[in-house]
């Protein structure tokens, strides 16, 4: 699923985190970037390498990215407990 695909869903556009002025926080680039990459199937890991970032450099976008799409999600993709 794509991040349009994902913005168009409504218990996202209904979920939007606002801005002091009250407009939806609009994703960074580099957010909507790691999320359609992520969505598309790649580890962060991977997104990380392709990208020439950290690892948790890459979570912490994903992460920032879905709580601005109103998604609340404490891992990532593909991420399990050890």
């Amino acid at each position: 699923m794509t991040i349009t695909e994902l913005e168009t869903l409504p218990e996202i556009r209904g979920w939007q985190l606002v801005s002091p002025d009250n407009k939806p926080a609009p994703l960074s680039p580099r957010e909507r970037q790691i999320i359609d990459l992520i969505t598309a199937g790649r580890t962060p890991k991977e997104v990380a390498f392709d990208l020439g970032l950290s690892d948790a450099t890459v979570r912490v976008l994903y992460s920032r990215g879905m709580k601005k799409l109103g998604r609340r999600r404490s891992r990532t993709p593909r991420q399990s407990r050890v």
